[in-house]
C-alpha cells in the first residue's frame, strides 16, 4: 500500500475477468510488450492462411468441417450420415467466438507469466483484429538469451490490453489456481472476481459492502486460539462503524453486545474466508449501513479494520493523529450516469462524514487503543504477521476504462 495513501477500487458488477493461457507462460512477456493477448485458433484452424479480416463463424465452421482432424461422420435423425464438428473442433470454434466476440473494454485479463504467477491487465477495446506481424521480445545486447527469450509470438488475433501488475505465485490463492488448470485457452473467472481483486486490492467495494483482505505471513503452524481471536476482532467492525458513523460515544461494552445480537445474522453480518497455510490470506466482506455519504460509510469501515487487526499504525494514515483539514479524498475519474457509483459519489471530497469520523476519532482515541488492548489487536498481529497487500496498480487505473478508485490521502505528504 502507498505510503500515507489508502485506495478503494470501485468495482463493477458487469466487469468479467477472463484467464488467457499464454503457452504456459512463454508468450506472457510478448503479451505485456505489445500490451496485447493473442490466440493461435484461426492458424490451428486455417491452416495459417489468414486474410486481413477476422472470419465469420460460417467461415470457420466450414473449414472446420472440410478437416478430419476437428470433425467427425454420425447419421442425423433420418439415418443419413452427416459431418459434424468433432469435441476438438467445437471447442476451437467456441474458444475462438468467446475471444472475439465476450471479452469486452474494461474487463480484467489474466494470464500466467514466466515465473508462474499471474500478470494483470484490462481490456482496452472490444474489437479484436488479425496482425500479421510477429512479436519478438527485446534483449539487451550485452544480455546473454535463453531459449524462452528466443520464442516469437505468431498467434494473428489479437487484442489490446492495458498490462499492470504482476503477482507472485506464492500470493494465489488455491481457489484461482484451481479454476485455472483446466485445458482452455480461455477461462471465465468471473466466479472468482473477488478473490482476483484481492490480489490486487486491499479494499473494493460494489457499493453495497466493503471488502478487506490481509496477509498472514507467519511461517509454520498458526495458532488457532490467534485466528480465532483475529476473526472475532473483523466481527466487531460493523459495530465499530455504526459508533464512529453514529451519535453515541464509542463504547466496548456496546461493541461487543451488537456483536452477539447479530452473531448469526446472515443478512448484516460481517462474513469471512481464509486460505491460511502459513502463510496465507484471509478476506473479509462488511456490508455497508445504508446512508447518504458513501465517501464517509468506506472511511469509517478501513479505520475499523485497520484498528481491530492492529495495522492502523502499519499504513500510516491514522485518523487519530490527523486534523481533519489534513485528509484529501480523490476520486480518479468521474463515473458515468449508469454506473452504480453515479449517484454516491457526487463530490467526494465534500464529505461532512468524513470530517466528524475524524474528530471522533481524536476525541476517542483513549477509549479505542483501549479497546485495542482489550482485544489484544498488536499481540494478534505480532503472532500472525500480518500484512496489507501491496501492489502497485496505477497502470490499471490511469486511462478511461481502467479501474476507478477512491484515494484517502494525507494532504501534508508528498506523492
Amino acid at each position: 500500500m502507498q505510503k500515507n495513501s489508502l485506495k478503494v477500487a470501485l468495482v463493477n458488477p458487469d466487469q468479467k475477468v477472463w484467464f488467457i493461457r499464454s503457452s504456459a507462460g512463454d508468450h506472457a512477456r510478448h503479451f505485456r510488450s505489445a500490451n496485447i493477448i493473442a490466440i493461435g485458433h484461426l492458424e490451428d484452424i486455417f491452416g495459417g492462411v489468414i486474410g486481413s479480416e477476422i472470419p465469420t463463424e460460417e467461415e470457420i465452421r466450414k473449414a472446420l468441417l472440410t478437416n478430419e482432424n476437428y470433425s467427425h461422420f454420425k447419421k442425423n435423425k433420418e439415418g443419413r450420415e452427416t459431418k459434424y464438428l468433432n469435441r476438438k473442433g467445437s471447442q476451437l470454434l467456441t474458444q475462438t467466438k468467446r475471444f472475439v466476440n465476450e471479452i469486452k473494454q474494461g474487463d480484467l485479463v489474466v494470464t500466467k507469466n514466466e515465473i508462474n504467477g499471474y500478470s494483470i491487465g484490462i481490456c482496452t477495446e472490444s474489437t479484436a483484429y488479425i496482425e500479421h506481424t510477429p512479436i519478438e521480445l527485446a534483449i539487451p545486447d550485452e544480455a546473454k538469451r535463453t531459449v524462452r527469450d528466443n520464442i516469437v509470438l505468431k498467434h494473428k488475433l489479437r487484442k489490446k490490453v492495458t498490462w499492470g501488475p504482476s503477482i507472485s505465485p506464492t500470493e494465489l490463492p488455491g481457489a484461482i489456481k484451481k479454476a485455472t488448470r483446466g485445458r482452455h485457452t480461455i477461462t471465465d473467472l468471473s466466479p472468482h472476481k473477488e478473490k482476483v481483486f484481492h490480489l490486487i486490492y486491499p479494499f473494493f467495494t460494489d457499493g453495497e459492502s466493503l471488502y478487506f483482505s490481509s496477509k498472514i505471513r507467519r511461517q509454520g503452524s498458526i495458532g488457532a486460539l490467534a485466528i480465532g481471536n483475529l476473526f472475532q476482532n473483523v466481527s466487531l467492525s460493523e459495530g465499530l462503524i455504526r459508533q464512529l458513523l453514529g451519535n453515541s460515544p464509542i463504547s466496548e461494552t456496546q461493541l461487543l453486545e451488537l456483536a452477539r445480537n447479530v452473531a448469526f445474522d446472515h443478512e448484516s453480518a460481517v462474513t469471512c474466508q481464509a486460505a491460511f497455510m502459513s502463510p496465507g490470506d484471509f478476506w473479509c466482506k462488511i456490508p455497508l449501513i445504508d446512508s447518504t455519504d458513501f465517501t464517509g460509510q468506506l472511511y469509517a469501515g478501513i479505520f475499523a479494520v485497520l484498528i481491530l487487526t492492529g495495522q492502523a499504525e502499519a499504513v500510516q494514515f491514522d485518523p487519530m493523529i490527523l486534523d481533519p483539514s489534513e485528509i484529501s479524498v480523490t476520486l480518479k475519474r468521474e463515473e458515468a450516469d449508469a454506473s452504480i457509483f453515479s449517484d454516491k459519489l457526487k463530490e467526494p471530497e465534500a464529505s461532512p462524514l468524513l470530517k466528524e469520523i475524524t474528530k471522533k476519532a481524536q476525541i476517542s482515541k483513549n477509549k479505542i487503543e483501549e479497546i485495542g488492548k482489550d482485544l489484544r489487536t498488536k499481540e494478534i498481529n505480532e503472532n500472525l504477521e500480518l500484512g496489507i497487500t501491496e501492489v502497485n496498480t496505477n497502470r490499471l487505473e490511469n486511462f478511461k476504462f481502467g479501474i476507478n478508485v477512491i484515494e484517502f490521502r494525507n494532504k501534508n505528504e508528498s506523492n
